[in-house]
């Protein structure tokens, strides 16, 4: 049977979320194997779809976010509209010597003026969370790295398992290395990026006590 040669190479070999992966396997050198001893192999490259998905949907969330952000700016400038109106409506009250009157504007401004505090809470809650979907595009980045990385080592596994001929420096410990190294990041990175949905949800919380505490107030 002819024999097949591994390439591994031993430069950085395309971009990917977590830098170009070291050591590959070329994919010819597998051609001859049959598909029953490469399912993990697909399997692994099916986790590379996995966290190219993870990455679109990142991607698609910073965008949803700055059109949120507009909006969210809007509400801020009407929400001071909203008190300048109420101070207003209280001062001709009180030119008026209308208690009643003054008293319920009194009411309506303070009223505003909790609308103002949400209004900017809700921006302090959406600027915090856009830094947790850069931190969950950053983990995407990390999850689709160590995906490759996973592909490789499995790709390297199978040319082992089925002697095929390999460089002299070829060595499945390299293979395992980078992908350990990979994961290890894709760790870290969906660490980050959990504390930051956290802080962005407390933040959420906080703008949605005030939006109950004006609804209640304006009755």
């Amino acid at each position: 049977m002819r024999k097949l040669l591994l390439v591994m190479s031993l430069g950085l070999a395309g971009a990917c979320g977590g830098g170009g992966l070291k050591y590959k396997v070329d994919d010819s050198a597998l051609d001859a194997v049959g598909a029953g001893e490469r399912q993990a192999v697909f399997g692994a490259q099916n986790e590379v779809e996995v966290a190219r998905s993870e990455q679109r949907n990142a991607d698609k969330q910073l965008e949803l976010f700055q059109h949120d952000l507009d909006i969210a700016k809007k509400e801020q400038d009407q929400a001071k509209i909203e008190v300048e109106k109420a101070a207003s409506e209280q001062e001709q009250a009180v030119a008026a010597r209308d208690e009643n009157r003054s008293n319920a504007a009194q009411h309506s401004k303070e009223a505003a003026e909790v609308g103002i505090k949400a209004s900017e809470l809700k921006v302090e809650w959406l600027n915090q969370k856009k830094d947790w979907l850069e931190a969950m595009k950053k983990a995407a980045d990390a999850h689709k790295a160590a995906a490759e990385a996973k592909v490789e080592l499995e790709k390297a596994k199978v040319a082992k398992n089925k002697s095929i001929k390999m460089d002299s420096d070829f060595s499945v410990g390299n293979f395992e290395s980078q992908y350990q190294d990979r994961n290890s990041d894709w760790e870290s990175a969906k660490k980050d990026a959990s504390s930051e949905e956290n802080k962005a949800k407390d933040r959420e919380k906080k703008w949605q006590e005030l939006v109950a505490q004006q609804a209640k107030m304006k009755g």
